[in-house]
């Protein structure tokens, strides 16, 4: 058995509907065929997806667990990342790490993303695509502060 569908059969109706939906077109050709094989095993079309997607009854939940904001998953992965994007921060944190990389040492931060729809909930390089809108915040945002610096 393969390691995808391992990993798809931990899932319920519900984070499977929110993989299908968010994750599965970040996957190759092959491992696209094979979960949607798998999907049609578990009985999940695409109007079922939505629906399932729609009637979310983990979005009720008020355990004290780590979710994902957009499927409402426990299922979180954290890695532990050099930060190395510090310029141009505000705040002590980003201080020290930027004099800390002038010395040769690095500073780690947790990258944390959904596992099962993709969603980054913390995000220290700014690596993952961002939407038009606040892309052309950032821009703003690095033009503001080249201008404070100079």
């Amino acid at each position: 058995m393969s390691r995808v569908k391992n990993f798809l059969e931990g899932l319920d109706d519900h984070e499977l509907a929110y993989f299908a939906k968010f994750k599965l077109p970040t996957y190759m050709k092959v491992t696209q065929s094979e979960i949607k094989e798998y999907l049609v095993e578990r009985n999940l079309n695409e109007s079922k997806i939505d629906r399932l997607i729609l009637e979310n009854p983990k979005s009720k939940l008020g355990d004290d667990r780590e979710r994902c904001p957009r499927c409402y998953s426990d299922k979180i992965r954290k890695d532990k990342v050099e930060w190395t994007n510090t310029g141009g921060g505000i705040g002590i944190e980003d201080e020290v790490a930027t004099w800390d990389g002038f010395g040769g040492r690095a500073t780690y931060k947790n990258e944390v993303i959904c596992n099962v729809c993709g969603f980054w909930l913390e995000d220290p390089n700014q690596e993952r695509p961002l939407p038009t809108s606040k892309k052309a915040l950032y821009v703003i945002w690095d033009f503001v502060l080249g201008v404070l610096r100079h």
